[in-house]
């Protein structure tokens, strides 16, 4: 029984983070933007375009609007109107609410994209991308576009009625932004060299990114692995900024550069090694999500219902990299990829959940390998960030303390302030979004070398995966690269009566022209690979950071946040309210958050998503 599609995307933590994303995505933009030969209307159908963001992006499309009013003098004209991040969702509600529309083309963030759908609010716009000569789906990140895509009855992505009702605006991956100046300080070189160049990279036919010789640069004899931290046979510590990190390695090297900057000012304990406020990557690396679907002939339901499974305990499994497919359920798991979660049990109905004997006769040969439960990687997670005489749980009788590696939620004060603490100095490692590369260029270094007054050299690399190694430093068991990326629409009000005209100027930013124009900008990647992968466009090697190709690894594998699983965030308000500050200040363990009404009053919650009308 394969689980029907929830991931395009997969989970985080609260509503309220999600929205910060979703404007911080759109806050960014290129410097100036003022728009010299304005020009007017001379006929022609108008359209209302609203959108929000600082004075660099709104430049940027103020921009791309007047250009395409000169492309369609006569045909159609873009009225601009940007509007106030803080009161754009309260305006939005009630223009698409109205009798008659005030907007034709507006941003809907991906995270309110099912509410309007389920209302009505929003135009399927299969009918004009199956005409369009300017847009390929194909060559669109997959989890960017379908995130767009939904099916009102089922509540899934991949319903006989799913339609798309908005195309992305852009898409900003969620990546590690580091402090190389932490790193060097604590004896840590840095090499970039992708996993698959690593034979070429270690037979020194081909040096590393940075133009690196591995000759020059390892004892002899020393191989390089496909490790994100590690120590040569020199004792010299290395950090590649193309290979994801273990959840060991992360760790270790966190507390390696913390150490480093409280020795250096003095004992000061305001500095940290890391901050993450997101559980995603830790969950979907091994498989895990915080809901998962349940079919049924139940007639009390249409066709499913939501199971809460944040803290599902059963072992994951995936297909060993040298192992045949696997089949199960009449799905077929190639090497590599994880079993769903309805696959991987006997009845992910019951209330005890047991894994299907087939998994384990598989895993007994050799064919799947286990990984940690969802539980397990959530307590990762909130050991991450706790500090190191805070219990988190207790397991077997074990405590299981924090790392302390990560300052609280209540420390850093909202959104904002993890964006400080790394620009200032005391935050070694920041797991974030795309949309900070402007503001980072513009107050650290923006030219890699040239560090601005209160700057530092900073790079990026990718989230880390969960990983064992053989006792030579082989990989013998691993998850997926996953993580979340934020997502901004361009959607068309249903309400519209020039749904034509609104579609010609979406397909105008969707495409070409609009995309590469934000990407160029800093702070967005295109939608269309093609174009993400030139170094004009977005990749950029002569402005920091110069690892930008990571994001497009991100771009592939990363997917939407919780916040967009289902048509509200009713069902997620309420245990992430208790998670967000009692679990992760410290003030409860992990057994009190499950205790707590909020946890065990959702699975209640989720199947009021799904009820027979």
């Amino acid at each position: 029984m394969k689980k029907r599609t929830l991931k395009v995307c997969a989970s985080a933590l609260s509503a309220t983070m999600m929205l910060s994303v979703a404007l911080g995505l759109a806050g960014c933009g290129r410097r100036g933007g003022v728009v010299d030969d304005v020009v007017d209307y001379q006929g022609g159908e108008k359209i209302t375009f609203w959108g929000y963001g600082d004075d660099n992006e709104q430049g940027v499309f103020a921009n791309l609007v007047n250009e395409f009013n000169r492309a369609n003098v006569g045909e159609v004209y873009v009225t601009y109107e940007p509007q106030t991040s803080d009161s754009y969702g309260d305006r939005v509600n009630s223009a698409l609410g109205a009798s008659r529309a005030r907007v034709d083309v507006l941003y809907i963030p991906d995270e309110s994209i099912k509410s309007y759908a389920t209302e009505g609010y929003l135009a399927p716009l299969d009918e004009y991308i199956e005409s369009s000569t300017v847009l390929n789906l194909d060559d669109m990140w997959t989890s960017a576009v379908e995130r767009y895509r939904y099916d009102v009855n089922t509540t899934t992505t991949d319903g006989p009625d799913a339609h798309y009702y908005g195309l992305p605006k852009d898409i900003g991956p969620t990546v590690i932004f580091y402090n190389e100046d932490h790193f060097t300080a604590a004896g840590v070189k840095v090499i970039s060299v992708a996993k698959e160049d690593l034979d070429a990279f270690n037979a020194g036919t081909k040096t590393d990114d940075r133009g690196q010789s591995k000759n020059d640069l390892f004892p002899a004899g020393f191989t390089v692995k496909p490790k994100g931290y590690f120590t040569d046979s020199n004792g010299q510590k290395w950090f590649n900024n193309q290979v994801c990190m273990s959840w060991e390695e992360c760790r270790e090297l966190a507390l390696l550069v913390q150490n480093k900057q409280r020795e250096l000012h003095k004992g000061s304990n305001a500095y940290y090694g890391y901050f993450t406020e997101w559980w995603f990557n830790y969950g979907w690396t091994v498989g895990g999500d915080c809901i998962e679907y349940v079919e049924t002939d139940d007639p009390t339901y249409n066709g499913g219902y939501w199971e809460f499974t944040i803290m599902e305990d059963t072992p994951n499994y995936i297909v060993a990299d040298d192992a045949e497919p696997f089949t199960i359920n009449e799905t077929t798991y190639q090497p590599g990829e994880i079993l769903a979660w309805g696959d991987k049990l006997v009845d992910p109905a019951a209330a005890e959940k047991t894994i299907a004997p087939a998994v384990l006769q598989a895993a007994q040969a050799g064919q799947l390998n286990a990984l940690p439960s969802q539980r397990a990687a959530f307590v990762e997670f909130v050991r991450v960030g706790q500090n190191a005489n805070t219990v988190v749980d207790v397991r077997d009788g074990e405590q299981l303390k924090g790392y302390g590696i990560c300052p609280a939620p209540s420390t850093i004060q909202g959104d904002s302030g993890k964006t400080l603490y790394f620009k200032n100095g005391y935050l070694s490692m920041l797991v974030d979004g795309r949309w900070n590369v402007v503001d980072f260029r513009k107050d650290l270094c923006e030219v890699p070398g040239e560090v601005k007054k209160g700057g530092f050299n900073w790079d990026v690399a990718p989230l880390p995966i969960y990983k064992e190694y053989d006792e030579e430093g082989n990989v013998k068991v691993h998850g997926i690269e996953a993580g979340h990326s934020g997502s901004v629409a361009l959607s068309i009000n249903n309400k519209s009566t020039k749904k034509d005209s609104a579609w010609k100027f979406v397909e105008y930013i969707a495409g070409e022209t609009g995309q590469t124009a934000q990407a160029k900008s800093g702070f967005a990647i295109p939608s269309q690979k093609s174009l993400a992968a030139k170094d004009e466009i977005f990749l950029q090697s002569d402005r920091c950071p110069l690892n930008s190709k990571v994001f497009l690894r991100a771009a592939e594998a990363e997917t939407p946040g919780d916040w967009w699983y289902l048509k509200d965030k009713l069902w997620i308000n309420p245990w992430a309210g208790v998670l967000n500050s009692d679990v992760r200040n410290g003030y409860k363990t992990l057994t009190q958050f499950e205790n707590s009404s909020e946890f065990k009053n959702t699975n209640g919650n989720l199947k009021q998503y799904t009820l027979a009308k």
